[in-house]
């Protein structure tokens, strides 16, 4: 749940002694009743949720400078990597996240939460490079050659134990961190993590590798587990700091990434972004969610994007069925405002304590998984058909430049014999 002005107000009377922790807490735990509504009004814990946490000018500046910080660090020791060494490297880190924690435990003594949290969150960030120069100076889990390794082996002595190590040390150290800090972005790289967990199994089961129409199915399995973890978040969390908020906005960029992909591998799905776009709407009402409300437009305005630019780019109609089309949709969209009361009650989307109710539950959250888990092993024949293909039109063009270079080899050898025979000619 969102945080509001009055849980500010509360935790500032916390801190001025006017009221107990106790009080606070349970004055938080009050929830709106809103079964007698009048006709015309809005469940008001069913828009809140619609609208950001806290921002502030406050946020956006705490943002840059963590952004500042994270690249200047990456920048010097992605410079000075070879030159430091990996022991130079991990005394560089430990010195970096002491210094990050001790600033998180003097700002949480002067009480900004906020810019505690993420000096928290620096500190964690820190853990794959102490992973990843660790691991140089033990060698106990080989070296990552990328993403394009393929291995029959698995996490930590394959090929990508490396970056498996770092990833799942990561996850570890946020975890951890989760324990001792209530800040909701240290969710984010878990989340990453897990996502990351699974293409590697993926690589894993593939076995030969995987390309676009696989990962765009193993994309679409991140975004469900991802919108499922978020909603079951959503329904449990308590107090003032918003972690199914991170989980949302992963499952929405997973969403993206499924749809980009899959599309590059079958085009024909294309025609699935406006409806998608109108389920993902939906989730966002049902769910008060805005990540869901920006990845619907993202898909509504590739769709008329590809319409005008590929089907209709030749006729001069199209653009004044778009307009009819878009005040169709303010029309709808006025409709709904009005009858908003109406449709939440109707359709339960609010529980008696105020929080969103999704209908099917976790079930239909999870029901992506079992298409994902059909359609794999035909995307997986499709990536090793277009891996041999591509290996084949490699193979050709590498022959085709050999030929190329040694037709000019013998172009600039027939110049020159033809140079040398002009100034100095053979004598009779």
């Amino acid at each position: 749940m969102t945080r509001s002005t009055s849980d500010n107000r509360l935790d500032r009377a916390v801190q001025a002694g006017i009221i107990t922790e106790e009080q606070s807490a349970a004055i938080k735990s009050l929830t709106p009743v809103d079964d007698e509504a009048l006709p015309g009004t809005v469940h008001v814990a069913a828009l809140t949720s619609l609208v950001p946490r806290d921002f502030t000018a406050a946020t956006i500046a705490y943002g840059l400078g963590a952004i500042t910080v994270v690249i200047a660090m990456g920048w010097f020791l992605a410079d000075r990597w070879e030159w430091l060494g990996p022991r130079g490297v991990l005394a560089v880190v430990a010195i970096y996240a002491a210094l990050f924690l001790l600033t998180a435990r003097v700002l949480a003594r002067e009480g900004f939460m906020t810019a505690r949290g993420l000096a928290v969150l620096l500190a964690v960030l820190l853990t794959p490079i102490a992973a990843l120069a660790l691991n140089e100076i033990t060698g106990w889990f080989g070296g990552s050659r990328g993403l394009a390794c393929r291995s029959p082996d698995f996490l930590f002595w394959s090929c990508r134990g490396e970056e498996v190590v770092a990833e799942l040390a990561t996850a570890a150290a946020a975890l951890f961190a989760l324990r001792r800090v209530r800040f909701s972005m240290l969710v984010l790289p878990v989340a990453v993590v897990a996502l990351r967990m699974l293409f590697h199994l993926a690589d894993a089961l593939g076995r030969n590798g995987y390309g676009s129409a696989t990962s765009g199915w193993v994309w679409l399995v991140g975004a469900s587990l991802a919108a499922t973890a978020a909603y079951v978040t959503d329904r449990e969390q308590r107090g003032d700091e918003d972690f199914a908020y991170w989980l949302h906005g992963t499952a929405a960029v997973a969403a993206l990434g499924a749809s980009i992909t899959l599309i590059n591998s079958y085009p024909v799905y294309r025609h699935l972004l406006v409806p998608s776009a109108f389920i993902a709407f939906a989730a966002a009402l049902l769910m008060r969610r805005r990540a869901w409300v920006l990845l619907g437009m993202a898909w509504f305005v590739w769709y008329l994007g590809w319409l005008a630019s590929e089907t209709f780019r030749d006729t001069p109609f199209f653009p004044i069925v778009l307009a009819a089309l878009g005040i169709g949709v303010i029309i709808a969209t006025v409709w709904v405002q009005r009858n908003s009361a109406q449709l939440v009650k109707r359709f339960g989307t609010v529980s008696d304590d105020g929080r969103p109710r999704f209908p099917g539950g976790v079930p239909l959250l999870l029901s992506p998984i079992l298409v994902a888990a059909l359609m794999l092993p035909p995307a997986l024949d499709q990536d090793r058909e277009r891996q041999v293909e591509m290996e084949w039109m490699n193979e050709r063009f590498r022959k085709r430049m050999v030929r190329e270079r040694q037709a000019a080899v013998r172009a600039r050898e027939d110049a020159l014999a033809a140079r040398q025979e002009t100034v100095s000619p053979r004598r009779p």
